[in-house]
């Protein structure tokens, strides 16, 4: 950032002069929302979605001798790119160079549906830009026989509330909030973790504000984060100065207390810091839960297991959970009563990696002296959540030299990871690849 950089005094006088008359008019309006019952519908349902088998606004370029063989062509192209999503999505950052290329029969295999838009087309070349939804058992297979570590495990949704800080204006809903703008410019939805952005609607402006955001504790969100369907919000409090420093906050507030990280970022404007800020924690996020559930299929082991439930109905719930995990190759039942059976389960991972994929389902796997329990787990279980800690510190090397002809570096100049995170974002964005 600079001096120049909308952050003089008069600037700010100004945009503080805005906010409060927004504020203002925003407050009536809510009043009389409220008091007429014409609150807008609860946002949870609305962004619920989020397939991680499926991805959008892959563009697509192709050319052939007619119109109908370019777009053949550029189909096939867009299988490609699609299949090649989703295998990076699910892997480390460092293992991208080896996972194996997809080539056009394997991508068309895993491909299960594909939707072109924005098409423009002339007699030889077919442009658009394509969504595809992948089947989840050939993704993991095709994983599998690649050796490459990888999770399909999703975190727990979390409820983003952006507050900005520049020297005498604080906004949370109100306009501008070019922080909160930079979130809502990055892809959040179909990710491993997903991150729900608030909507700055009457309602949310109603159950909390800037000031209340920043260091609250549970009962302070319980509201917003009721409406939103979630059981942890994340206040990214974020301060901005007239030099370059833009200093984030990160509070993740749950039912059992709050954690706090901060981190430091430079830009020439309160913009671009927002931007960079946003997409580095963004993928931190990301890179840090991959790293901690990420599982390399080499190894299998088969365990006894003792499973206690209190009906068919929570025994057929168990078995169903325990064969959604990724990991888990087979089991056999040994014995079987009203209350409880006896389990050999064979996984291609470690045991605790099983433990941390059945938590996230509710269902606890615990190790007793040896002999590992299983039963569902009590509704107050903490919600599986991503570190917010420097990535670099959590992620590993890769087990060995990279084996595959994968592109080593963006064309922006990026490392070959930000490469691709910015391609990510700036596809999920809508926006064209520099």
């Amino acid at each position: 950032m600079t001096g120049s950089a909308a952050l003089s005094a008069t600037g700010s006088a100004a945009r503080r002069g805005a906010a409060l008359l927004r504020a203002a008019t925003l407050a009536l309006t809510v009043a009389v929302a409220l008091a007429t019952g014409l609150g807008a519908p609860a946002p949870a349902a609305a962004q619920s979605s989020s397939d991680i088998y499926t991805v959008t606004g892959i563009p697509i370029d192709a050319t052939g001798t007619d119109a109908s063989q370019a777009r053949e062509a550029a189909l096939v192209q867009g299988r490609i790119k699609a299949a090649d999503e989703v295998l990076r999505r699910f892997t480390l950052y460092a293992d991208w160079p080896r996972l194996p290329e997809v080539d056009a029969v394997t991508a068309d295999a895993m491909v299960t549906g594909i939707g072109v838009a924005n098409e423009r087309t002339s007699g030889t070349r077919y442009l658009g830009e394509v969504t595809a939804r992948l089947d989840p058992g050939r993704v993991r297979s095709f994983l599998r026989q690649s050796g490459v570590r990888f999770t399909e495990s999703q975190a727990a949704p979390v409820l983003l509330l952006p507050v900005l800080d520049t020297p005498g204006v604080r906004v949370l809903f109100d306009e501008p909030n070019p922080w909160r703008a930079a979130w809502e410019s990055i892809g959040l939805s179909n990710s491993l973790v997903p991150i729900r952005l608030a909507l700055g609607d009457l309602e949310d402006f109603a159950a909390i504000d800037a000031g209340t955001a920043i260091g609250a504790d549970w009962a302070a969100v319980e509201a917003i984060a009721g409406r939103y369907g979630v059981d942890q919000v994340l206040v990214a409090h974020a301060k901005a100065d007239e030099g370059a420093s833009f200093d984030v906050t990160l509070y993740r507030v749950t039912p059992r207390g709050t954690e706090e990280t901060t981190r430091s970022f430079q830009g020439a404007t309160v913009e671009d810091a927002s931007a960079t800020a946003a997409q580095e924690i963004r993928n931190s996020m990301i890179a840090n839960w991959k790293t901690q559930n990420a599982v390399a299929f080499g190894l299998e082991q088969t365990f006894p297991a003792s499973v206690e439930f209190a009906s068919l109905g929570e025994w057929a719930a168990i078995r169903k959970r325990l064969e959604s995990v990724s990991i888990v190759q087979s089991y056999d039942v040994v014995a079987l009563s009203a209350r409880g059976a006896e389990l050999k389960i064979r996984v291609a991972g470690p045991i605790e990696a099983l433990a941390a994929n059945l938590s996230q389902r509710q269902v606890r796997l615990i190790d007793e002296g040896g002999y590992w329990t299983m039963a569902l787990a009590p509704s107050a279980a903490p919600a599986p959540a991503p570190s917010l800690a420097d990535p670099a510190t959590l992620e590993p090397a890769p087990a060995s030299a990279p084996t595959s002809t994968q592109p080593q570096a963006g064309a922006s100049g990026l490392p070959e990871d930000e490469a691709i995170a910015d391609r990510l974002t700036r596809q999920n964005a809508g926006s064209p690849a520099p």
